[in-house]
């Protein structure tokens, strides 16, 4: 247990050691000069990452964990769409308990 500790504690830097993740390149700010020097460079990005591509690639994963897109992907049928083809809408939802009295209740 003492030895896991020991190789842990290597990995956590010291008070005032300042970390490259926000600095140069890897700073967020700097996203326009590094378009800029992969320009000079001619340089081919691998990724778009523009906020257009990243919203949409956020709204994908978000309609993932929706009930209709997890059955579509499941079981390729979509639980919506009539055998005609054609899709259904919704109108409302039926509330059986809606407007009865309790009288077993005290």
């Amino acid at each position: 247990m003492i030895d896991f500790i020991n190789r842990l504690i290597i990995h956590i830097p010291d008070y005032h050691f300042l970390t490259t993740r926000y600095y140069g390149f890897y700073a967020n700010a700097s996203k326009k000069t590094l378009d800029k020097v992969h320009t000079l460079l001619k340089i081919l990005k691998n990724k778009d990452y523009s906020r257009e591509t990243r919203t949409k690639a956020l709204k994908n994963k978000l309609n993932k964990f929706r009930y209709r897109t997890h059955l579509i992907d499941s079981f390729n049928r979509d639980p919506i769409q009539c055998k005609c083809k054609a899709t259904m809408q919704y109108t409302y939802t039926y509330n059986p308990f809606k407007d009865k009295r309790y009288d077993a209740l005290p």
